[in-house]
């Protein structure tokens, strides 16, 4: 059993402009909702358009895979998934009004989306020392097959507008954990953090999505 140190009663207080409190909850989640659909049409236009790569020139987009660091991305891959089972656990915590574990939870999920950051700029590092940058002033190592060009372009657009997507999913989540250290913020605000938990698992399923597409398929 929590203790009265770590343990705080959830009841939401209702804003103004609510009937109810579930109403309030419901426009809250399906706001966020709307907002992810849009964003999972963006990037299913970018893995759209590297599967037609993929049919139109097999070989290319095959020789551009085996270059991409495999180890870099499954590793990536695990440590995601990983966040999402401690945000879950940071939801679940709330809920309960675990407020110590909560942050706990909050911290190692911020911890592990750093820990990806750190290991994406990496690769990204060892693209560049390998010339296999295409869009940069400088010659690149798979000149001879043109078609590599675009698929490349292709990762480094997904690969980078998820990672701006992470920064700021790492950034918010600190600012939140930071709020949620305070008191009678779970009384308050609870609801922000099962909101913003469909954020970072929005991003945890765009890169088990980016990973097959991108890394596997065709290596």
């Amino acid at each position: 059993m929590p203790d009265a140190v770590t343990a705080e009663a959830v009841d939401i207080e209702l804003a103004e402009q609510f009937v109810t409190k579930e109403q309030q909850r419901d426009v809250g989640t399906l706001g966020m909702w709307a907002w992810l659909v849009t964003e999972l049409l963006l990037f299913a236009g970018l893995f759209l358009c590297a599967l037609i790569l993929r049919i139109q020139f097999p070989a290319d987009v095959t020789l551009a895979t085996t270059h991409l660091k495999f180890w870099i991305g499954a590793t990536n891959t695990a440590v995601l998934i990983c966040s999402s089972l401690t945000m879950s656990g940071a939801i679940v915590l709330s809920r309960l009004g675990w407020r110590r574990g909560m942050l706990g939870c909050m911290l190692a999920t911020a911890c592990l989306g750093t820990l990806f950051l750190v290991l994406k700029g990496y690769e990204y590092y060892q693209d560049y020392d390998e010339n296999m940058m295409p869009f940069l002033a400088r010659p690149y190592a798979l000149g001879a097959h043109p078609s590599t060009r675009l698929f490349l372009d292709i990762y480094y657009v997904t690969t980078g507008l998820h990672g701006v997507h992470l920064i700021t999913g790492v950034s918010i989540l600190l600012v939140l954990t930071w709020q949620a250290s305070r008191p009678r913020f779970l009384q308050m605000h609870q609801n922000r953090i099962e909101i913003y938990g469909l954020y970072w698992h929005f991003i945890d399923l765009i890169w088990i999505i980016v990973f097959p597409v991108l890394y596997v398929l065709n290596r």
